[in-house]
């Protein structure tokens, strides 16, 4: 009998120890399928943009962490460490027995798992392979681990990479980002009461937060502060004075809101429609990406949008807005854009590029007078100015006023309407709108009606279709693609994407330099005189009225815009409310905020810029014969078919005729 429960005892020991030796073989496997070299591996640097200096312009990251190396983590921070969180790290091989033994102990008397007695490098495998579940498999896990890490890693290593990748609470995960929250500063500038303060936190981070239990941290930091002192690492006298400094008051954002978000937020667009990389590609980190940024002017631009002279007064809290795009005229390169006015979201709406408004009179050089120019008009054609009625469409002159004829110069500086549209409806709509295309304006088909000689669209433009269409006439007719991005390479300089430019040759040079000869008119005699600067300029004003049913109950406009150029560079602005109504709406004189805002832009813009002129413009004959013979000469198309206008037309020619008989019969 007493044999025979040997037998059993002995059985039941063997199958233990077979099941126990089992179930460490497995662990021991399963640790060894850890990658250990995957702690070494650094995550991708930051994505950086640049300016076109070349100067970092800002950095995007999806990394938690920051790391840093060993060199710039202060002594001080590695001894408070240690000093608190595992005191034989330099001595054990990865597992400090004598740890385990003490937290086994505390466990057995509180009937539960309290402590875990794991040490740094312990902690270190936790952090990167394992759960933070308190189970025995997961310990045993920790222990086989952090041996491997132990054969492969120094201890400073070890350490470097422990401090790189804790969490240190209020969203810090690593000893740099944790410098930075706590205290607004880098790593390597801690102070002793600061590198306490750090090393009492990873414990437990929301417990010891100074940000939500002063006195607390304040007893954890000065704890810290006498382990240390116990360990060797400080002295009595540095422990008290370090333990007289206050703990810190305001947590410092690392939010990382990004410079320039106008700009910036377009280079997103551009990546993902033109270099098809997305925006977890870009936030993933790795690349460099060279822009077209003048950092400077766009500086002074934001600096113009916060100044609220330069915009009409709201009568709540919804305020004007605007949007601005600046381009250089021979290459097509954006040099600043502005979204609006206040903070801008995310990615968010941007007045600059996803507006679209109507372009008001800014659109008639590009539809109308450019196409006109290139048939054989000048400055000095006469146009039509008389009650016009072309299928039902009546357009009127802003001052309800006509003139009977006007030449083209005159039609452009004081933006009349009427020759406008009578002169799309002769050279015809298709050939104006084609002209109005290649410069980059989109249409859609409803378009094609002759409203569109004053900017009627259905969709309308950005400020930036209109500076990149109006660079082409500063530019001798070629038309170059307006851009952000010089080229992207990778960490290593290699060449991802260049931009290739591929001007256009979309008019002749002498239309592009009359077109300017006429635009320069606007500003000096005609329309756009509030946007003078002291440089040749030439420019284009544009507003669009209320829709009837709030023109019947209010007096103003709902879009402003002004659009020109220098011989460096285009720029457009436009003013108005997101949502027209009676309440928000600009003033019947809004064309001035548009001008105001273009002059006091291109002035910043041009402050350093050598003073340049455009070329002249090739010489027109000025008419010769009577105005109405001249209008036949070079338009021999009819008159449009205005009841009025061809009853007096006749009764003119019945006149000559009998004028003509009488003097035959004279003769």
């Amino acid at each position: 009998m007493f044999k025979r429960w040997i037998l059993v005892i002995l059985l039941l020991a063997l199958t233990s120890g077979a099941l126990l030796a089992g179930g460490v073989f497995y662990i021991y496997q399963t640790v060894e399928k850890l990658d250990i070299q995957q702690l070494s591996v650094q995550a991708l640097p930051p994505t950086v943009f640049y300016d076109q200096q070349e100067q970092p312009l800002t950095e995007l990251t999806l990394a938690k962490t920051e790391p840093i190396d060993f060199q710039d983590i202060p002594q001080h921070v590695m001894q408070a460490v240690v000093a608190t969180e595992d005191r034989r790290f330099y001595d054990h091989l990865g597992i400090d027995w004598i740890g385990i033994l003490r937290a086994g102990w505390v466990n057995f008397q509180a009937g539960q798992v309290l402590e875990g007695g794991s040490s740094i490098t312990q902690q270190l495998v936790k952090n990167a392979f394992l759960s933070s579940e308190r189970t025995m498999d997961r310990k045993i896990q920790e222990a086989f681990g952090a041996i491997q890490v132990e054969r492969t890693y120094s201890k400073d290593q070890i350490m470097t990479l422990y401090l790189n990748t804790i969490y240190f609470g209020e969203g810090a995960w690593g000893i740099q980002r944790a410098a930075q929250t706590y205290f607004g500063k880098d790593a390597r500038d801690l102070t002793l009461a600061e590198s306490a303060l750090l090393a009492a936190l990873p414990k437990a981070p929301n417990h010891y937060s100074p940000f939500k239990d002063r006195e607390r941290s304040l007893e954890r930091r000065n704890l810290v502060l006498r382990l240390m002192e116990e360990s060797g690492y400080i002295t009595p006298a540095e422990r008290t004075e370090a333990s007289k400094v206050p703990l810190p008051e305001t947590k410092h954002d690392l939010s990382r809101n990004i410079d320039h978000p106008s700009f910036v937020y377009h280079v997103f667009r551009e990546l993902k429609q033109r270099y098809d990389l997305n925006e977890d590609q870009v936030w993933n980190g790795g690349l460099k990406i060279y822009t077209t940024l003048d950092r400077s002017l766009q500086k002074n631009v934001e600096n113009i949008y916060a100044n609220d002279q330069f915009f009409p007064v709201s009568p709540d809290q919804v305020p004007a807005q605007s949007g601005a795009a600046i381009v250089d005229v021979k290459t097509g390169e954006i040099k600043a854009l502005m979204g609006g006015r206040g903070e801008m979201p995310y990615l968010g709406f941007n007045r600059a590029t996803d507006l679209r408004r109507q372009p008001g009179s800014t659109m008639k050089p590009l539809v109308v007078y450019g196409q006109a120019l290139e048939q054989g008009f000048t400055p000095a054609s006469m146009l039509y100015d008389q009650p016009l009625n072309i299928a039902g469409y009546q357009p009127q002159n802003w001052d309800r006023r006509f003139r009977g004829e006007v030449t083209l110069a005159e039609a452009i500086h004081k933006s009349w309407n009427v020759p406008a549209v009578w002169l799309l409806h002769e050279i015809g709509i298709d050939k104006g709108m084609n002209f109005a295309s290649k410069l980059g304006i989109p249409f859609e088909k409803d378009d094609r009606v002759l409203p569109v000689a004053l900017g009627g669209m259905k969709q309308g433009v950005s400020p930036l279709h209109m500076a990149q269409a109006y660079a082409a006439f500063a530019n001798g007719g070629l038309w170059n693609e307006a851009h952000t991005i010089r080229f992207i390479s990778d960490y290593d300089d290699q060449d991802i994407a260049v931009w290739e430019p591929q001007p256009h040759q979309v008019m002749k040079k002498e239309t592009a330099h009359l077109m300017t000869y006429l635009l320069q008119g606007v500003i000096e005699s005609g329309t756009g005189a509030r946007a003078a600067i002291n440089r040749p300029t030439a420019g284009k004003t544009g507003t669009t009225q209320l829709s009837p049913a709030l023109a019947a109950t209010t007096q103003g406009l709902t879009d402003a815009w002004f659009v020109g150029y220098t011989p460096q560079l285009a720029t457009a602005v436009w003013v108005g409310y997101d949502t027209t109504d009676k309440n928000h709406h600009l003033p019947t004189d809004g064309g001035k905020y548009s001008a105001g805002l273009w002059k006091a832009i291109m002035e910043q813009a041009h402050k350093d810029m050598q003073l340049a002129a455009f070329p002249p413009p090739p010489a027109w004959k000025s008419p010769v014969v009577p105005a109405a013979k001249q209008v036949q000469q070079e338009q021999p198309k009819k008159e449009p078919k205005n009841e009025k206008a061809q009853k007096k037309q006749e009764e003119k020619k019945k006149k000559e005729n009998e004028k003509k008989k009488r003097k035959d019969d004279d003769d």
